[in-house]
């Protein structure tokens, strides 16, 4: 099964972006994998696109009032293979996120925030250096803010670097760091890369890609059969964006933070073409608001948040 799990990113209500939910995955995209069944003499570029709907419903937040948001994710990649041992790629992804708080949210007549965009540009590079090793260079510039906030000021930028060690074909295991400028903050953080087959249906991975919103994540996934696919996982995320004048906190930067678990069923409709349907939660969430020199202002936490998210992606 070309089991390409559907990049749905999780944006827990935080931003319009990221909250709700986005929160599946906000990810540095990566470089587009050949298909399943294309021949690896292949030369010709590989080209990746897809398209999420994330929904997350009511979570009540510790103070009072709730908020739920709704987001859009699209992303398209590309990848060339340069020589024999390396693939260049150029990735481009686009995220829209609305929020809705309830009324009684709002402070001092004024919502935290409403709708937030994220794009986001990397260019990764791939280098196998010998038959057991392959390296991992991925740096990405983006903007994440409000509607209204000042482009200049949404600007964020970095780079994933990671080293993957194949045991054999099925099983490899890797390790990399990641550095993130990401408005008013900078941040770095390990992670660890698996994609382990366990037996013959069963095998550990990353659902998510190591990027601006934290590591990877694990997920086991089931093999049910050549078209379906059965997975359930969990990853940490946090999401930052620029506020614009009319927002809570004029100028400021919004922050959602949550643990996100999820189960997820795929369906291959063709070696090329996968549809994924996602349900999952929210948890220990929390959302902070800091003023436009990144020094907090208020923080809250939330309550369990479900979710649902559904994802349509191509390779060819």
């Amino acid at each position: 099964m070309t089991a390409e799990h559907g990049r749905v990113r999780f944006f827990t209500s935080f931003q319009s972006g990221l909250i709700g939910l986005t929160w599946i995955l906000m990810v540095v995209p990566v470089a587009a994998q050949p298909p399943s069944g294309a021949s690896s003499n292949r030369t010709g570029p590989f080209f990746s696109l897809s398209g999420s709907l994330v929904e997350q419903f009511d979570a009540n937040l510790d103070t009072q009032g709730s908020y739920s948001a709704s987001s859009l994710l699209l992303s398209a990649s590309v990848a060339q293979p340069i020589s024999r041992k390396t693939i260049l790629g150029l990735s481009l992804g686009y995220d829209l996120l609305d929020y809705e708080f309830s009324d009684d949210v709002l402070l001092e007549g004024a919502s935290p925030w409403d709708r937030v965009h994220g794009l986001n540009l990397a260019l990764p590079v791939i280098r196998r250096v010998n038959e057991k090793w392959t390296m991992l260079f991925s740096p990405s510039i983006g903007s994440f803010g409000a509607s209204g906030a000042a482009f200049s000021d949404t600007v964020t930028w970095g780079a994933v670097f990671a080293a993957t060690y194949a045991f054999r074909d099925d099983r490899k295991l890797g390790f990399g760091a990641g550095v993130f400028d990401r408005i008013g903050q900078t941040r770095g953080f390990p992670f660890i890369s698996i994609d382990w087959r366990l037996s013959e249906r069963l095998r550990l991975t990353n659902p998510l890609t190591a990027g601006p919103t934290g590591p990877a994540g694990l997920e086991l996934a089931y093999e049910i059969s050549p078209k379906w696919e059965f997975g359930a996982g969990g990853a940490y995320r946090t999401i930052r964006f620029r506020l614009d004048e009319r927002d809570l906190e004029p100028n400021g930067i919004g922050e959602q933070r949550g643990i996100v678990t999820f189960a997820r069923l795929l369906h291959a409709f063709s070696p090329k073409l996968n549809l994924v349907v996602y349900t999952g939660l929210v948890l220990d969430g929390e959302l902070r608001i800091e003023d436009e020199e990144a020094q907090q202002r208020r923080t809250v936490g939330h309550g369990t948040a479900p979710l649902l998210a559904i994802s349509l992606s191509g390779r060819f």
